[in-house]
């Protein structure tokens, strides 16, 4: 027995199922990023002691430099930029469903233009692809998703954190400790 659903339905499917992916991918980001941040939200800091420099300073003098580590790595937004599926369908007949989802406020502005109250749905049966083929009543379908711009968020975090870094006070070093 044909197992049919429609078109619609099954394109719909596959596209949840890619963005329940991206989904996963994007949260085991956010875990990574979240690995740079303390308990208490600061960036994770390295304190390295350098050499003092400036024209004021004396021989031997340092300073503290303190550097956030997510500012040390390289970072690249995962997304799945493309999912290419092909598949093989069985075509089936042409049935009427309700038309879902629909705003009633601007079907009443839209007038004539309205969506008709039902859509023609083609109903498919996705297993008998290939056998369907050798009968002539298949079709061969690719579907392509793209993904959108990558979000600026990251950026804009790890440039502001970048901008936190730099030299702090250093404390007195306790007396017979070498400079």
């Amino acid at each position: 027995m044909a197992i049919l659903t429609s078109l619609e339905d099954m394109v719909r499917a596959i596209a949840g199922s890619v963005m329940n992916a991206q989904h996963m991918v994007e949260k085991a980001q956010l875990a990574n990023i979240a690995s740079f941040f303390d308990a208490t939200h600061k960036p994770t800091l390295i304190e390295l002691e350098l050499p003092a420099i400036h024209s004021t300073a004396a021989p031997g003098d340092h300073y503290l430099y303190q550097v956030p580590v997510i500012s040390l790595v390289p970072h690249s937004s995962l997304v799945i930029g493309e999912a290419e599926i092909d598949l093989d369908v069985e075509l089936g007949a042409f049935e009427e469903h309700e038309r879902t989802g629909v705003h009633e406020g601007i079907i009443d502005q839209l007038g004539r233009a309205a969506p008709a109250p039902k859509k023609a749905g083609l109903m498919v049966n996705p297993t008998a692809g290939t056998l369907a083929a050798r009968s002539g009543n298949a079709v061969h379908i690719k579907l392509k998703l793209v993904a959108t711009e990558k979000s600026e968020g990251l950026a804009r975090l790890v440039n502001d954190v970048v901008k936190a870094q730099g030299p702090v006070p250093m404390p007195p070093r306790p007396a017979g400790r070498p400079a």
